[in-house]
């Protein structure tokens, strides 16, 4: 009876009591026999020995540490490692070598959880560590700084994370990349397979691939999301040759460039895919989706967001082709694609506006090149383009930007910047209208306005973002610059626009449309629990593998317990936000006729040609009923009228430039052609190179 009452306070006793401290360096380092295991030290008198940069965030140096090791059996082994158990009470580091120390970490981490004794999220999480057989591993507790040391508490856990599902209703995707490292550019050469048996049913992995089988290129993608764990990849679907292959993957438009969106810092998992299926309701083009489980090398990675990537194509932004020959006239005109982001990866290029940002701390804005990208488009073409949206610019600061022919509307597409803005500011993406903003343009014979759009990247919407006023569901990201100022700023465009009266008509009439449809509190939450019933079990997997919950992960505005509370969260702010701006939207909606009319391009008949023009140019006007006038002006970007006449003609008017003395020394520049005919009128922008 002795025997067993001593036996039973054993079995419950704390674990820490059985717990061990770490060794000086790699060569005294304490031994760990069996997993689980749990080790508690003080580094405070202990010695500098490593130093590591962890990709997340980096490290000082100069931090005492201490050290354990792991010699694994005939099996590879799955690991999670935390130092965010309750005696860590620092700044904490943790790496893992293999083999030797002194090597570069298979694992390392800075910033990732929260010690319940240490005020900050600086504490350390690595899950789902492959540990090779029949090796030596060493566990590395260290401190950001000089001045990192203290108690720490070192959790190793055997993890389940990489248990693969034996069946899922979303489809199974498969990646071997046949030994290789997956990397942040160029593209390696893989292997996918997935397996799709339709909605509604449950994809098995005994099931044989039928949605595609078949060669990939594969590279880490994302600028800030690189830091997690849980990466995001491109892809690139190709035929045995290595060439491009397009392929019409789960219903989409058959392409072969693709993205696998994976949400880390969104513990809700539909922060993209929620803000893609609004604007697939808004904008003339939204990024598909398609959620899936992703298993790389026979790993399980999570649940992801399979989507496409943003270029030109029939099925994407659907433009016109710019080629190596369209040097002048109409197809130099487009079309296009440019955006305002980071600069990321390789093959960048840029032009600056000449507007900086309207803030504190004035920044320039710098427009990139992403459709023909850099390598590609050729001088004669940046010079177009950059003349055109620096044109629209000039415009709209200019005094004549309300203007309905002279204005910025004869060179944008006003509603496309109305959508974008009521997206931006219902999600308060705090990347919005600074970065990951996308714009294009088409050829001026296909109405070749500047439209914004698409959408991309929202992951740190929706109340997700602790900083810039992101968590906040009350205020305008218009304002971004006045209680955000420095990095990266929003061009001055927004709060230009909003005095314009008829963009402030606009935008409530479109947000009374929408708050009728797929805006509405009920529509969006009916969106929300569908899904998030529909991937309750790759839900489950997913937090098994990234055991992320009821931590803080960069840059959380709340953290729940658990998933519900993460769902909860969401769908209370958005309530809370869609109901602050129906109050505080400016303006008032006094005329919503272009809700129903499409606001069509005029029917008048008219080519200026050729466009962009040297010396001489031709206007033809057709359809004419020999009783109308013809009303023809010319304004320069600032609104000053050049050339204004009326003209009688019978069923068609040629003018000839050359014929008309003060047309024909006219300075470089963009200029607006308009042809009234009884009050309907078509405004064609003009270029003289």
């Amino acid at each position: 009876m002795h025997f067993l009452f001593i036996v039973l306070i054993f079995l419950f006793l704390p674990a820490d009591l059985f717990s061990q401290s770490g060794g000086e360096d790699c060569s005294s380092a304490t031994q760990i026999f069996s997993i689980p295991f749990v080790g508690i030290g003080n580094t405070t008198s202990a010695i500098d020995d490593y130093y590591e940069n962890c990709p997340d965030i980096g490290n000082v140096g100069g931090a005492p540490d201490q050290v354990y090791y792991y010699i694994t059996g005939n099996s590879p082994e799955f690991i999670d490692a935390s130092l965010c158990e309750a005696v860590t009470d620092y700044d904490s580091q943790l790496y893992i070598y293999q083999g030797a120390c002194n090597t570069i970490p298979i694992a390392c981490q800075e910033d990732g959880c929260q010690s319940p004794a240490y005020s900050s999220p600086y504490n350390s999480m690595l899950s789902g560590v492959l540990l090779q057989p029949n090796t030596i591993f060493y566990f590395v507790i260290d401190g950001y700084d000089a001045g990192a040391m203290g108690n720490y508490q070192l959790n190793i856990d055997t993890s389940i994370a990489f248990d693969l599902p034996d069946s899922s209703i979303i489809p199974l995707v498969y990646i071997n990349t046949l030994g290789q490292t997956i990397i942040d550019e160029p593209k390696i050469t893989a292997q996918m397979g997935i397996v799709n048996n339709g909605v509604g049913n449950y994809n098995n992995n005994t099931d044989p691939y039928n949605e595609y089988d078949g060669e990939i290129g594969i590279e880490i993608r994302g600028s800030s999301s690189a830091m997690f764990s849980k990466k995001g990849y491109g892809v690139e679907t190709r035929d045995g040759t290595g060439a491009n292959l397009n392929v019409p993957l789960f219903g989409m438009p058959s392409e072969n460039d693709w993205v696998f969106h994976g949400p880390y810092s969104d513990k809700s998992l539909l922060r993209n895919f929620l803000s893609y299926y609004l604007g697939g309701q808004m904008y003339y083009y939204a990024p598909r989706t398609q959620f899936c489980e992703l298993i790389i090398n026979n790993e399980y990675k999570g649940v992801y967001l399979f989507t496409e990537k943003i270029k030109k194509d029939n099925g994407r932004v659907d433009i016109a082709t710019l080629d190596f020959d369209d040097l002048a006239g109409d197809s130099l005109t487009g079309g296009y694609i440019v955006k305002i982001d980071k600069f990321t990866g390789i093959n960048n290029a840029s032009w600056t506006s000449p507007y900086p940002t309207i803030s504190s701390n004035p920044q320039n804005i710098e427009f990139l090149y992403h459709y023909p990208e850099a390598d590609d488009i050729l001088p004669s073409q940046k010079n177009y383009i950059e003349s055109y949206i620096t044109t629209f610019e000039d415009v709209l600061s200019g005094p004549n930007y309300q203007d309905s022919i002279l204005g910025y509307r004869s060179y944008a597409d006003i509603n496309s910047f109305v959508d974008h803005m009521l997206l931006t500011e219902a999600t308060k993406n705090v990347d919005g209208y600074r970065l990951s903003t996308f714009l294009y343009k088409d050829k001026d014979s296909k109405n070749g306005k500047l439209y914004i759009g698409p959408p991309w990247d929202y992951n740190l919407a929706w109340g997700n973002a602790d900083y810039c006023l992101g968590g906040s569901h009350t205020g305008w990201m218009t304002d971004f610059n006045s209680f955000c100022p420095g990095g990266w700023e929003i061009p001055f465009w927004w709060n230009r626009m909003l005095s314009d009266p008829e963009f402030l008509n606009r935008i409530n009439c479109r947000w009374e449309e929408l708050r009728e449809g797929p805006f509405h509190t009920d529509s969006i939450f009916n969106v929300i629990d569908s899904v998030s019933n529909l991937l309750s079990a790759p839900i489950q997997r997913n937090f098994d593998r990234w055991d992320i919950l009821s931590s803080y992960v960069w840059p959380n505005n709340y953290v729940g317990n658990n998933y519900a509370n993460e769902l909860m969260y969401l769908k209370n702010w958005i309530q809370d936000r869609l109901q602050w701006i129906d109050n505080n939207l400016p303006g008032s909606a006094v005329d919503c006729a272009f809700l129903s009319n499409g606001d069509f391009e005029s029917t008048i008949d008219v080519k200026v040609f050729p466009n962009p023009f040297v010396d001489q140019f031709f206007v033809e006007v057709h359809g004419i009923n020999p009783s109308n006038d013809i009303g023809v002006s010319l304004y320069d970007i600032y609104g000053k009228r050049i050339y204004n006449h009326l003209y009688k003609a019978d069923n068609h008017l040629i003018i000839d430039n050359s014929n008309i003395p003060i047309l024909q020394n006219l300075s470089k520049g963009v200029y607006l052609f308009c042809v009234t005919i009884d009050n309907n009128s078509r405004v064609i922008k003009l270029i003289k190179q």
